[in-house]
């Protein structure tokens, strides 16, 4: 089902036009800016700051490998899984999937073997259409959701009101929103949808990867809302204590992983230290927004600020596009040819004839809907929060900047996907899927023999912030969908931006400050979240949180040990960035001793 990806070189640029980051620690005295170092982190994150790792070819054609790969058939006994392999999964899943706003809106509970035989019973009796359910797991990975929330969902409660009006609909709509979990556009109920996808194919690589090719995982994606056996359904809950209070907040099962030992001929060959690599190469992965020479800030340094001849070649993708492909098909269980039909994409970047024009037209529809959600937000809303609605409104403009060599807007059409015998929702998570995987495949390319000097040389932006606003303007203004005039008459859904950008200087350490600094962080993102947060472990009948010993928790960077940490150019760390090992008596103890029989 699945076709295999070759590996597309992105040529670099003539060495005169080779730039990097360059950051440095501010001088004493000077004000510090979002492209200064920070002075120090202190953070439970396994991530920290990172830079990319430089891929061989070898190394690059192992990771593209397992964009392609069939589901495991079965799964065999093998030795108790440690802690620390279980840490270093969750790092590579649920802890760093989502690399654009990373709302905490997902945690997980791991089960160990023998409650892993009873959650697969419970998923047989509750009816898995797209794949079997396996025995013998050593793991499984049962993920909660809850409905997308922000400040942008909080301002989006003020708008589309007519002005008398809203004084009676903006309370009712709130109330809806806390106790029905409404969402006041459809988009802002697909992001914990797409961000459910995301994390399913962040996962299959984790439990690969993690195990250096020894382990696989089995990803249930379709949704759990309407099972064969509701009390099936209500014992998982009670199996990963799930309480009242967080169904009325919304949290839900959303996706189940069993992980397993396979047989030698479906391990994936990889040296550890090439696993290990690899690890640290998906943490250093970040969303590239700037484009040099294009939509860097004035104040931005002298290497965001010259244009670069460089290209993303057609090939590269043409490559993302298949990986996309493989995915949806993946997690929905049609075929590949099926998934071509229902994956919508159109292309929007000025490289395509009449491109230019498009692309313009685009961002005038868009600033169009901010200038009259702006125009028509409740003032006494407005005034009363000290016109906080109005600016952020303003603010948010630049979070659909579409700046890159190749542009794409997804999407599917509902009336396709049912037609399909598919639930709308569960084709949104497979095209989340499908986008990660889309775009790994250009990251990848980006980061396969980066040239001495830079820090890249290419990178993805996916962006939901355009969608969003264009789906305000269809709600509230009359507006089209995005895809509309590319499809007409398929009723098309836009869900997503992908920008793809070859350039070799990484974006602002700004952005991922935001992500690792709680007075720093913007307005709508959250911060990356330690393992004791979102992570909890059932060991006989109880439930605690990975890594929190005491008064202690993890400080531990996963796959520290490739060394890939930010510096200055005098190579002067950032204090506490390399984070501190979690006790070893403790990290490489089984979690759930005696393994699979």
């Amino acid at each position: 089902m699945s076709k295999p990806l070759e590996l597309v070189a992105i040529p670099a640029p003539p060495s005169e036009f080779r730039v990097r980051r360059d950051a440095r620690f501010a001088a004493p005295g000077e004000k510090r800016t979002r492209y200064h170092l920070p002075e120090s982190l202190e953070s439970s994150s396994p991530v920290g700051y990172r830079t990319r790792v430089s891929l061989s070819r070898e190394e690059a054609g192992i990771l593209l490998s397992l964009l392609s790969l069939p589901r495991p058939s079965r799964f065999v006994p093998g030795p108790a899984l440690t802690e620390r392999e279980l840490f270093e999964e969750c790092s590579l899943g649920v802890l760093s999937a989502r690399q654009s706003t990373n709302f905490r809106g997902q945690r997980e509970v791991l089960l160990g073997p023998k409650d892993s035989e009873q959650a697969a019973a419970l998923l047989r009796r509750m009816g898995r259409k797209e794949a079997p359910v396996l025995e013998g797991a050593a793991c499984t990975h049962v993920v909660l959701a809850r409905p997308y929330r922000t400040p942008f969902t909080f301002l989006l409660t003020f708008v589309g009101h007519k002005p008398l009006a809203s004084l009676i609909t903006v309370p009712m709509r709130a109330w809806a929103k806390r106790f029905r979990h409404a969402d006041d556009i459809p988009t802002i109920g697909y992001l914990k949808e797409l961000h459910l996808g995301v994390l399913a194919d962040a996962m299959e690589r984790a439990t690969v990867v993690a195990s250096a090719g020894t382990r696989r995982a089995q990803v249930f994606l379709e949704p759990f809302e309407q099972p064969a056996d509701t009390t099936a359904l209500r014992e998982l809950e009670a199996l990963v204590g799930l309480t009242p209070a967080e169904r009325a907040a919304g949290w839900r099962i959303s996706l189940v992983a069993q992980v397993g030992h396979v047989p030698e001929e479906e391990r994936i060959p990889m040296e550890r230290s090439t696993a290990r690599r690899l690890g640290a190469a998906l943490l250093a992965l970040r969303s590239e927004r700037i484009q040099p020479g294009v939509n860097a800030e004035p104040a931005a340094p002298p290497a965001y600020q010259t244009r670069q001849p460089m290209d993303v070649p057609e090939e590269l993708t043409v490559q993302a596009g298949r990986a996309a492909y493989n995915a949806f098909a993946r997690f929905t269980g049609v075929s590949r040819e099926r998934a071509k039909e229902l994956v919508l994409l159109e292309r929007i970047d000025v490289l395509t004839p009449h491109g230019k024009e498009r692309l313009r037209s685009v961002r005038e529809e868009l600033e169009q809907v901010t200038d009259k959600l702006i125009a028509r937000l409740p003032l006494w809303a407005d005034l009363a929060l000290g016109r906080a609605l109005s600016r952020n409104s303003a603010r948010g403009r630049k979070a659909f900047a579409l700046a890159g060599q190749r542009i794409y807007v997804g999407g599917l059409s509902r009336r396709e996907v049912e037609q399909s015998g598919l639930s709308f929702a569960h084709a949104v998570r497979a095209f989340g899927a499908a986008a990660a995987r889309g775009a790994l495949v250009a990251e990848v390319a980006g980061t396969t023999e980066i040239p001495e000097g830079c820090d890249l040389s290419g990178g993805v932006c996916l962006m939901a912030g355009p969608v969003n606003q264009n789906d305000i303007g269809k709600q509230f203004f009359g507006g089209k969908d995005l895809l509309e005039r590319a499809f007409a008459g398929r009723e098309p859904t836009s869900l997503l931006v992908w920008t793809f950008k070859a350039k070799t200087v990484a974006d602002p350490i700004g952005n991922e400050q935001q992500l690792l600094d709680a007075a720093r962080k913007g307005a709508l993102v959250d911060l990356r979240p330690g393992p004791h947060e979102v992570v909890a472990v059932r060991q006989g009948t109880t439930l605690g949180p990975m890594r929190q010993s005491g008064g202690r928790v993890n400080a531990e960077r996963a796959f520290g040990d490739v060394g890939n940490f930010v510096s200055d150019p005098a190579g002067k760390e950032i204090p506490g960035n390399r984070g501190t090992v979690w006790p070893s008596d403790q990290a490489n103890a089984p979690l759930w001793p005696g393994g699979t029989q």
